[in-house]
């Protein structure tokens, strides 16, 4: 073989070999599966810190096999109203938070699931979290999503903040209420009160411009919204007890991950649901968002009287069976295995 030969015969070597490297090579660049991940909540809101260190640990543990990219404040132009119909396909979203009475346009009966007002003690719900898990697994499974767990809320105490100071259900007659859903519509109705469904982002000009005179909203969420601007009144009145948030992910997607991907997946989800309910029974966050309330002029008054707290807490359960009732046996029967697990 002449020396010409045998140098084209090693380029041609050489090219091969690279040839191969890059065909090798090419997986291994292209292996990190990209996920957009969508939550309602804004930064600034503990809820979405919680799913911000859930995605953290996940980008963290993965080491470039799967990276999520968390979106809030609904940024994609995602709704949750539509999670059900959106998430499955796997392709604008993959992931996602969801508080679970979102899907009420399609699930009906998880208006009654567990409405707010209707449990009196904080702890009972984390004792009713497997129960919920199996309701929540029902719709999730029929739809092609995948339930990884829950992201408790921070808060505990629900109160009524407004203009004036307002510490009774007889002041509160004659007021403008607002509040997060019908389901306390009704509830305050019943109690002579007219009060009106308003969005969180729609609520400080609603009291500035006195659509509403009040809000049923936590101290704990008030200054995320500089409500204590417009409503620096708040009275204790019932437990933050309703619907856990939900971490939920398209089936396909999470199906698609290599074994051990989708352990760091579901590992980080049990740790952010671990964190969050140690939080909330410990009432952690409600004492460092009072002492800032009161620190940007924002006045807790003295809470409405055990007799309120409990004229509120039992006409909101009989809103709940009236209710259940209207919805049909799918509703009852959910109403009857969360009365059960909370013991009542």
């Amino acid at each position: 073989m002449s020396r010409a030969t045998a140098r084209r015969a090693l380029t041609g070597l050489a090219a091969a070999v690279t040839l191969a490297a890059g065909l090798f090579a090419g997986p291994e660049v292209s292996a990190q599966t990209n996920w957009k991940m969508h939550i309602i909540w804004v930064a600034a809101r503990p809820e979405a810190q919680s799913y911000k260190a859930f995605v953290d640990e996940v980008n963290d543990k993965a080491k470039g096999k799967l990276r999520i990219e968390l979106h809030q404040g609904g940024a994609l132009g995602v709704k949750d109203v539509d999670m059900l119909r959106i998430l499955p396909a796997g392709n604008v979203i993959q992931i996602a938070g969801l508080y679970p009475g979102y899907m009420t346009r399609d699930v009906p009966e998880y208006t009654v699931t567990l409405p707010p007002g209707t449990v009196k003690e904080p702890e009972k719900m984390v004792g009713a979290l497997s129960t919920l898990t199996r309701i929540y697994e029902e719709t999730y499974n029929k739809f092609g999503i995948k339930l990884l767990g829950h992201v408790m809320h921070p808060v505990r105490d629900t109160h009524i903040m407004c203009k004036e100071p307002i510490t009774s259900l007889a002041q509160l007659k004659g007021k403008k209420l607002r509040v997060w859903e019908k389901f306390h519509v009704d509830t305050f109705a019943k109690l002579g009160v007219a009060a009106q469904v308003i969005g969180q982002n729609d609520l400080y000009v609603a009291m500035q411009t006195g659509v509403v005179d009040c809000a049923v909203y936590p101290i704990g969420f008030a200054t995320t919204v500089s409500l204590q601007e417009v409503a620096p009144n708040a009275s204790y009145l019932f437990p933050y007890v309703l619907h856990p948030l939900n971490l939920i992910v398209s089936k396909r997607a999470f199906d698609a991950l290599p074994a051990d991907v989708q352990k760091i997946v579901t590992d980080a989800a049990e740790q952010v649901q671990k964190q969050t309910i140690d939080s909330y029974l410990k009432g952690t966050y409600d004492r460092e968002v009072i002492a800032e309330f009161q620190a940007k002029k924002g006045r807790l008054l003295e809470a409405f009287s055990e007799a309120d707290q409990a004229q509120f807490t039992r006409t909101a359960r009989e809103v709940w069976e009236a209710t259940a009732r209207e919805l049909g046996p799918k509703a009852l029967e959910n109403r009857t295995l969360v009365l059960n697990a909370l013991g009542n």
